[in-house]
């Protein structure tokens, strides 16, 4: 039991917008991990990490990572650092599921994130902090990914029609 996609991807690269259309072309249930993680603690992700803390948030993150992962003939999408902990890696690693990495630049991640205050981790020089990030988890992506998909100016359409090509 495992769910069937599973999307990684920095914050901003369109894992809910996929998730939702691959879900719904596949009829499958789309869940997210941040949406569970903000239904379950009733707070944002936003508020988890000022008022709790990010190493509280990444505990809840990888208790709910660990939940998702048991249910079966979903398209699961893991918030953007949820797939960063060795504990994530392995868990991922030994899912039958196939994972896709959404990989995206930084020019065209601004003008979908705005890098507003909504994204906690990009406070302070939200474009440099976005880039530290990315240097830091895009070897991880790649290496926990069955496939990557390039999402840089290319539609929702184009991009689940690559999914699903390749997914056969």
């Amino acid at each position: 039991m495992a769910p069937r996609i599973i999307l990684i991807g920095p914050m901003g690269s369109g894992k809910s917008t996929i998730g939702k259309s691959l879900a719904n072309k596949l009829s499958l249930e789309f869940r997210d991990t941040d949406s569970v993680i903000e239904q379950r603690e009733n707070k944002s992700v936003s508020q988890i990490f000022i008022e709790d803390g990010e190493d509280a948030f990444r505990a809840i993150e990888r208790e709910i990572l660990q939940q998702e992962l048991q249910a079966s003939d979903t398209v699961l999408a893991l918030g953007g650092g949820a797939p960063i902990s060795t504990e994530a890696q392995s868990a991922l690693a030994a899912t039958s599921s196939h994972v896709v990495y959404l990989d995206i630049s930084l020019a065209n991640v601004a003008p979908r994130i705005g890098f507003n205050r909504d994204r906690p981790l990009l406070l302070n020089n939200p474009r440099g902090q976005w880039q530290t990030l990315m240097e830091a988890r895009r070897p991880i992506y790649e290496a926990i990914a069955d496939t990557v998909v390039d999402v840089n100016r290319r539609s929702q359409s184009e991009i689940v029609a690559q999914i699903l090509e390749v997914l056969g």
